[in-house]
Formats: C-alpha cells, structure tokens, sequence
C-alpha cells in the first residue's frame, strides 16, 4: 500500500470511527437506548461510563485490530510498545510532575469544576472513585491510540514528522473547543509534547499515563476541594 492512500484511509479511519464515536457512543444514545439498569447506580454515571467504554473500543480496540490484521502491521509501529523501559517510566514521573501542580491549582478554577468529575457519584467514596478512574483509563487509552498512535505514528513516514504532528495537534485541540479556555491551552501544549515524546520514545505510554493521570488526579482534587470523600 502506497504511503498516501495509506494516509487517506488512516485520515478517514478515525473521522468515520470518531463520528461513529460522537453519536452512537455519546451519553444521549445510552439514555435514549439503554434503559435497563441496575437499581443501585445513578444512570448519569452508567451513561459516563458507556462513552468511555465506547471510546475504547471505537478509538482503540477497532482501530488497532484494522492495523494488526488488515494493514498486517505490528501494533508497535503506532506506539503500542514500551522499548526502553527504565527511560519510559523516568519520563512519564517527570511529566507527572510537571503536571500535578498544575491540576492541583487548575482544580480551584470555577467553571473546570462546574464540568468536573464527569461521574457525579465518584466522590461518594475512594471505591467509587477508583472505578470511574479504571474507567476513565479505558477513554484515555482510545484516545491516545487514535490521536497520537494512528495520526501520528501512522502518518509521520508519509507526510513527515512536524506535518504529522501539525495533524495531531489539530485534531486532538479541536476536540476541546467547547471546553474552557485553560483546558484549550493545556490541550495545545500537550498536542506538541506527546507526539514528541512518543517518537522519541516509540512508545505512546508515556502520553497515555501523563494524560490519563491529569484527568484523573483533577478530578480527585475538584472533589476534595468540593468537600467530598
């Protein structure tokens, strides 16, 4: 396969899933679809969890199988590999804590808190609140393999790496525009720090836990903050 259809189909891929993802994996379908529910959890928090659980499925799962058995690809050509261990765990603890004062005072902004936590429940105890992170993983694991493993990884051999990453970057920030503005800039700089590190490193597991940790560790704080636990 010839690097710019394989870029076309790579660029179509995940419009389509993503699209796919936004509609039929968003908390309205559940609600409207899914009625059928456990008496004991809030259906907000079921509808939460079931565009998350979509999101890694939709974004990750699905995809990386295309790669594997259509592309005939191995998955650590997109990142999915941890080559050097030992430099992968030093610069996913440096980006933590790069990051963690930033969350901690980024969890004092008014309207970060009016929209976090997504699961409303999960400040009920630490045992709810460490199901909606396991949860929130899965979301972030999709995420990362399509905007930084597919878009990235996948294109960088064929359109080159600043264009890629110019991709990346686009796609990924757009997402965020109906957030708030802090959450916008955040989103920029990580949109040029992950596929950076994730080349340097071949691995998008440095990305996924550092991204996977700042939602994480904002919505713990929000919640701490809010006087919850």
């Amino acid at each position: 396969m010839s690097g710019s259809r394989k870029t076309f189909i790579l660029l179509f891929l995940v419009t389509v899933l993503y699209t796919v993802y936004r509609y039929q994996g968003s908390e309205a379908f559940f609600l409207t679809h899914f009625r059928l529910l456990p008496a004991n959890r809030s259906i907000g928090t079921l509808a939460v969890y079931y565009r998350w659980c979509m999101a890694f499925l939709l974004l990750g799962v699905l995809p990386a199988c295309i790669v594997r058995f259509v592309f005939k690809e191995p998955l650590a050509w997109y990142g999915v590999a941890v080559n050097r261990p030992l430099v992968t765990f030093l610069v996913t603890l440096i980006g933590i804590v790069i990051v963690t004062p930033l969350v901690y005072f980024g969890a004092r902004n008014r309207l970060l808190s009016s929209i976090y936590p997504l699961v409303g429940d999960s400040s009920l105890s630490y045992g709810r609140f460490a199901e909606s992170a396991l949860f929130y993983l899965l979301y972030y694991a999709g995420y990362e393999f399509s905007f930084r493993g597919l878009l990235f990884m996948g294109l960088k051999d064929d359109i080159g790496e600043w264009q890629a990453v110019g991709v990346s970057l686009a796609a990924s920030v757009l997402l965020h525009v109906t957030q708030p503005e802090s959450e916008m800039l955040m989103a920029i700089v990580a949109g040029i720090a992950f596929p950076l590190v994730t080349r340097r490193l071949g691995s998008l597991f440095p990305a996924l836990l550092i991204h996977a940790y700042t939602g994480i560790a904002l919505d713990y704080w929000i919640i701490i903050y809010q006087g919850g636990f």
